[in-house]
């Protein structure tokens, strides 16, 4: 039996094919809480340009979009972009593509990046690559924020813990706030 590539591009189609929100982000009180949560470890700063890889089908999106003038978010499921673009049809500061994290070659543009229940799907020595290099183009004084679940996945390659980990250990982030709630916890750190 073939062990499918959970950081794949197919992997996550075939799960959007399957269900239309397979993780039931619009209704599931655990995806409700960790947007409050990700909202609310903002702050009350409002930002220029947010970037969000992962958005799936947008859920998350449209909060962030009352916070930022503009947000690029991006999937790499053709599915789940193009039920995020219908999610936020008529919200006028987004912008979604279909592309995925590994290919996204510049952060610095980006006052914000939203790192949400994305980094797990990578083994270690990737994410470590893929946030070392989003780390190293983002502006001074620009803000990364994390939220993972701390529950095990067969689909995940690591914890939600360890993601955390790998972006604490960059020299170049300052952390700023920090929570930890009985399911998913939530980091913000600043460029320095």
């Amino acid at each position: 039996m073939t062990i499918p590539d959970t950081s794949s591009a197919a992997f996550f189609e075939a799960k959007y094919r399957r269900k239309s929100d397979p993780w039931n982000f619009l209704r599931s009180p655990y995806e409700c809480s960790r947007y409050d949560a990700i909202l609310a470890g903002l702050g009350s700063r409002h930002y220029h340009r947010a970037f969000e890889p992962g958005c799936s089908i947008g859920v998350l999106t449209v909060r962030l979009a009352s916070i930022c003038d503009e947000i690029e978010a991006a999937d790499f499921s053709h599915t789940a972009v193009k039920k995020a673009r219908a999610r936020c049809e008529n919200v006028f500061n987004v912008r979604i593509r279909c592309c995925s994290l590994s290919e996204q070659e510049d952060f610095g543009q980006f006052d914000l990046v939203v790192l949400s229940e994305i980094g797990y799907y990578f083994c270690a020595p990737e994410w470590r690559k893929i946030s070392d290099r989003c780390v190293a183009t983002m502006n001074p004084g620009s803000t990364l924020i994390a939220a993972h679940w701390l529950g095990n996945s067969a689909d995940h390659q690591m914890s939600g813990d360890e993601v955390h980990d790998i972006l604490a250990s960059n020299a170049n982030l300052l952390l700023e706030h920090s929570e930890r709630h009985e399911f998913f916890r939530i980091d913000r750190w600043m460029r320095s």
